[in-house]
């Protein structure tokens, strides 16, 4: 009897190793650029200029999953709407909102008194366009495309999960700076479960999206 016992990963191919750069590590280095070239001071041309940047490189990875592995958008997660996903997700951010917010208080983290205010300061409709780039964008790259992939050819959907968490939260440390990295991975590690559960990428959009509204459009919206 001739068992195959190779269980080393199967290394991806070239189209799906450029995808994994591009979801990845792409966003780590562009905000880190955008820092370099615009300076650390926080400005709307820095907001304006990452807004573009990363829908480009949305458009270019989803090139790359349609026209070069030409694999469906369901192999990065991608499900039909259900009539529950919105109502799904809002609900499942505002429960991941107060979960992480009273774990980081249980742990005496700090909130963040520098970068969201700033983000509060802007115009509606900037903030409006980082909500939903934030959802869809990150989702896209980290759980979506990310762990798909990783869990394809690296080690299964934990490793993934934990590869793409750890990426996901140090691409923000150009911007929020390491303070802030702990608050980050809570709810982080919360919206991967979330993924990991459902495998559904639009619920994981919801979800994003409306976490992020909470403290771009709501909060302010009361204050």
């Amino acid at each position: 009897m001739n068992l195959n016992l190779d269980l080393k990963p199967q290394l991806p191919p070239p189209a799906t190793l450029v995808g994994l750069g591009i979801a990845l590590l792409l966003p780590l280095l562009t905000n880190s650029l955008l820092t370099h070239v615009l300076g650390p001071t926080l400005s709307p041309t820095l907001v304006i200029a990452g807004l573009v940047i990363h829908w480009i490189t949305l458009a270019l990875l989803l090139i790359i999953v349609i026209r070069w592995e030409r694999a469906p958008l369901r192999s990065i997660g991608w499900r039909s709407p259900r009539w529950w996903t919105l109502l799904f997700g809002v609900v499942a951010g505002v429960s991941i909102a107060v979960v992480s917010g009273v774990v980081s208080h249980l742990l005496g983290l700090k909130s963040d008194t520098h970068f969201l205010p700033f983000l509060q300061s802007l115009p509606v409709v900037e903030r409006v366009a980082l909500v939903i780039t934030a959802g869809v964008f990150e989702e896209t790259l980290y759980r979506g495309y990310g762990i798909e992939r990783l869990a394809q050819y690296f080690g299964g959907k934990w490793v993934a999960a934990a590869l793409t968490l750890v990426l996901f939260t140090f691409a923000h440390a150009p911007v929020f700076g390491a303070a802030q990295l702990a608050p980050i991975l809570i709810v982080s590690a919360l919206v991967t479960l979330l993924y990991l559960w459902r495998r559904d990428l639009l619920l994981n959009m919801v979800t994003h999206s409306t976490i992020d509204a909470l403290g771009l459009l709501v909060v302010p919206a009361f204050a």
